[in-house]
């Protein structure tokens, strides 16, 4: 009994502390993304302006370009880490991700076909064009619900599967559409389909943020309902679960929060991918710890790809995605080696 106390105490001490590090490695990216560029903000010319005073060139680099990009990065980590957690514990597979589900591909068809068939829009691509990438996630989406739903209902291990011959059906389309693109727009499209953190506006900071606190307390209030369904479905059933049921609403959610984040952020699967996994590893596999964990990891993550991405080559960026890839993907070859 009392080694059992020992180690549950060591358990939440050691909690805690992945919690604290990771908040601080977030802090600290937050401070190095602030200042990824040619002018240094200090920390009394911050000060000056949240009291109302500082420059005014100062304080519009910062209100107006750098915070903008810094919360759309970091909401859209969180977004696409808790997404991935959702599907990876609904289907029962750590390899799944919201990409496998063709959120990425649907949105990606939906930008290039407007672009193709509608070149001189009357209306923003600033704001056309995240609401187009959105439409094309849920529309994939729900085609790949309606594809695999069957008279036994809907089974995840079958709509993973839907997700990714359809996903690969619809990426053909949109490389047929993109030969038609003059150069300009297909050069767009494809780093869009990297994975881009294109739509950094306050708009966009207050639509995702809103969005994804809903989702994710959602998430968070079902974290009991993950926990049973990431048995088998015959122990789920016998515990009580209402399994067809509670995976569509939970798959929902995660469809939802991923199609937001690429809407804003491009083709950026493999954040969804990963960041399950690096919680997972830090905290254990109760969702009730796991997805405050996703949450922290997919932050940090995409803060200092971000960062590094505006940086590294500057004055031109590389996209986001690949620098979240090829800094993800040493840790998840070493977990695959290590399992």
């Amino acid at each position: 009994m009392r080694r059992g106390l020992l180690s549950e105490r060591r358990r939440r001490i050691r909690t805690g502390t992945v919690f604290i590090l990771l908040t601080l490695l977030l802090l600290w990216g937050i401070w190095l993304e602030i200042n990824a560029g040619y002018r240094k903000i200090s920390p009394e010319e911050i000060w000056e302006i949240l009291r109302g005073k500082g420059a005014e060139g100062v304080r519009y680099t910062l209100i107006n370009l750098r915070l903008p990009r810094v919360f759309t990065s970091l909401l859209v980590g969180v977004g696409l880490a808790v997404s991935g957690c959702v599907i990876q514990g609904v289907s029962g597979n750590h390899m799944a991700e919201p990409g496998i589900l063709g959120i990425n591909a649907g949105a990606g068809l939906f930008v290039a076909g407007f672009l193709v068939f509608v070149p001189q829009s009357p209306v923003s691509l600033t704001v056309l064009l995240p609401l187009l990438a959105f439409a094309g996630s849920i529309a994939v989406a729900a085609l790949d619900y309606r594809l695999a739903l069957t008279r036994q209902g809907i089974s995840p291990g079958r709509l993973l599967l839907m997700g990714v011959a359809v996903s690969t059906a619809v990426s053909s389309v949109t490389t047929i559409l993109m030969l038609r693109l003059p150069d300009s727009n297909h050069a767009f499209v494809q780093k869009w389909l990297s994975g881009s953190i294109w739509g950094a506006d306050w708009k966009n900071v207050r639509l995702l943020f809103y969005c994804l606190l809903i989702l994710g307390l959602f998430v968070f209030y079902k974290s009991r309902t993950l926990n049973v369904l990431s048995l088998s479905d015959q122990t789920a059933a016998g515990l009580g679960a209402d399994v067809p049921r509670q995976t569509v609403i939970l798959l929902g959610a995660a469809v939802a929060m991923s199609g937001l984040c690429c809407a804003v952020g491009g083709g950026l699967s493999f954040v969804g991918l990963v960041c399950p996994h690096m919680a997972r590893r830090l905290v254990g596999p109760n969702f009730r710890i796991l997805v405050p964990a996703a949450v922290l990891t997919g932050a940090v993550l995409m803060t200092y790809s971000d960062m590094i991405s505006r940086t590294l080559l500057s004055p031109n960026e590389i996209p986001v995605g690949i620098v979240a890839a090829v800094i993800g993907a040493p840790y998840f070859l070493y977990l695959l080696i290590k399992t």
